[in-house]
């Protein structure tokens, strides 16, 4: 009994049995995990930089340029514009936005000698501002450092997961595909299944089942892969339809893990399909293609499909 309490520990991935609501999936196509947390959070701000797409890095980081020099440039006026000499009190522009390129100027080191400090406090003003500058690109340059050389799993999921005829009975599919020219070794696959259960006291329990693959580890990765698992008397989609995995809440976790060759280290990918996204009774279309100069790997088929005739 400690032995299979143990199994289905390890079965579930950590997600437990008590999540019994069958409107949302625990993991999101891109690999994400559909987990909101919120109360007591740790402030972790070089994590999250580094996690955030790159969008809202940039973004970030030219707030930042922007409102430090917005900050200084009002430290400046406070101190007096008169005390930057250079500054044309009736040019063209107003004195506060001389004070923000000057705050540029200084907060880049890029100092073109046209407007300069004067006084105690503009200097001061004026060292900090480069300072803050100095410190902020260093900051900068090592987070975006960071994020280039951080390993990823650039793997891309079949948009849909299939039921298909193999070797004379059913089985589930999915399609995987490594979209860079890098080598992945040692690849291995886990798909495990999710649904939801009632119980004889009427309640639901969420039941976890670890699903044996044709093949669960591939030791090259140079094209396609279609991760197999036959559909036999032990599989827990034996005699299952579309109607009764939608009525379950089914949901099949994917966890890959591989040796990325360029980096040098061990790296993960993610996804799940559920109900919705199975494609009954059809099959995967060749993604490559041989000739006489070696092989042809098209990867924007990855999504072709080919629907079979209902079998009577």
């Amino acid at each position: 009994m400690e032995e299979k309490d143990q199994q289905e520990e390890y079965e579930d991935l950590g997600f437990g049995t008590k999540l019994t609501s069958s409107s949302s999936r625990f993991i999101h196509n891109d690999g994400s995990l559909n987990v909101e947390r919120v109360g007591n959070r740790i402030l972790a701000p070089y994590q999250s930089m580094l996690e955030m797409s790159w969008g809202r890095f940039l973004l970030l980081v030219l707030g930042f340029f922007i409102v430090s020099n917005l900050f200084f440039a009002c430290l400046f006026c406070l101190s007096g514009v008169e005390n930057l000499r250079g500054v044309e009190m009736d040019g063209p522009l107003p004195a506060f936005w001389e004070a923000f390129f000057f705050s540029i100027q200084s907060f880049t080191t890029v100092g073109y000698g046209a407007i300069s400090p004067t006084g105690l406090w503009t200097n001061v003003i004026a060292a900090l501002d480069a300072l803050t500058g100095l410190l902020a690109f260093a900051i900068a340059t090592g987070l975006i450092f960071a994020r280039f050389s951080k390993p990823r799993a650039r793997i891309l999921f079949s948009q849909h997961a299939l039921i298909a005829p193999y070797h004379g009975m059913e089985s589930f599919q999915f399609r995987i595909v490594n979209m860079r020219s890098n080598k992945i070794i040692d690849l291995s696959a886990r798909v495990t299944m999710t649904w939801l259960e009632r119980q004889p006291d009427g309640r639901k329990r969420r039941q976890f089942a670890a699903l044996p693959l044709e093949r669960d580890q591939v030791f090259l990765f140079p094209l396609n892969w279609t991760i197999v698992h036959p559909i036999d008397e032990k599989s827990p989609l034996w005699g299952k339809t579309a109607q009764d995995l939608e009525r379950m809440g089914v949901e099949f976790l994917i966890l890959l893990k591989g040796h990325d060759e360029t980096y040098n280290q061990i790296v993960h990918s993610s996804s799940s399909y559920i109900s919705e996204e199975i494609v009954w009774n059809a099959r995967f279309q060749p993604m490559y293609y041989q000739h006489e100069n070696g092989t042809t790997l098209e990867i924007d088929k990855i999504d072709d499909i080919k629907r079979l005739e209902s079998r009577s």
